[in-house]
C-alpha cells in the first residue's frame, strides 16, 4: 500500500515533454501513468482541427482523449502563426493550456467586459484572444499595455 501511495504522491510532481510529429506515433499509456502533466511541443493545425472535431481516427487524438480520462493537466505548445486558428471555444472550455512559442499562455473570457482585475490575474506577456462583441475597461487596457499583453480579436 505505502509503495502505491508513493507512486501516487510522485506522480502529481512529475512532467513530460512530448514533441509531435505529423506521421509519429502517439507516445503510450505508460506517460500518463507516470506524469500529471504533458507538455506537447509543435501542435500543428491539422492535430488542432482532428482534437477540435474529435477525429479518433487520428491517434494523437484518441491519445489525448485518453489523457483526459487520466485527469493529465496537458499544455499545447503552438507557434504564433497556428495560435491565430485556436478557436476561442477550445481556449475557454478545453482543460488544456494553450501557449505561444514555449513562453506565452492563451487566454479568453467570457465576459462582454473584461475587467482590470481578469488582466492583472494573467501572466506578464500573456496572449488574449477577445471575440468581436468583447471590450477591456479602460483599466484592463492600462494593465494589458503594462504587462506586455498580446491581444486579438476574433470573429468567434
Amino acid at each position: 500500500m505505502a509503495k502505491v501511495i508513493k507512486k501516487i504522491r510522485d506522480r502529481q510532481t512529475q512532467s513530460i515533454q512530448i514533441t509531435y510529429f505529423n506521421n509519429s506515433s502517439a507516445p503510450g499509456s505508460e506517460v500518463f501513468v507516470n506524469n500529471a502533466t504533458v507538455d506537447i511541443m509543435n501542435i500543428s493545425l491539422q492535430l488542432l482541427k482532428d482534437l477540435y472535431s474529435m477525429n479518433t481516427e487520428n491517434e494523437w487524438v484518441k491519445w489525448i482523449a485518453q489523457g483526459f480520462e487520466y485527469d493529465i493537466n496537458f499544455r499545447f505548445e503552438v507557434s504564433a502563426k497556428v495560435a491565430k486558428f485556436l478557436p476561442v471555444k477550445m481556449i475557454r472550455d478545453w482543460p488544456v493550456l494553450f501557449v505561444v512559442d514555449a513562453k506565452r499562455p492563451v487566454h479568453s473570457f467570457r465576459r462582454h467586459y473584461v475587467s482590470r482585475a481578469a488582466v492583472a490575474d494573467i501572466a506578464d506577456k500573456s496572449v488574449v484572444v477577445l471575440t468581436q462583441d468583447q471590450r477591456l475597461t479602460a483599466d484592463a487596457e492600462e494593465i494589458a499595455r503594462f504587462k506586455d499583453i498580446q491581444l486579438q480579436v476574433r470573429m468567434m
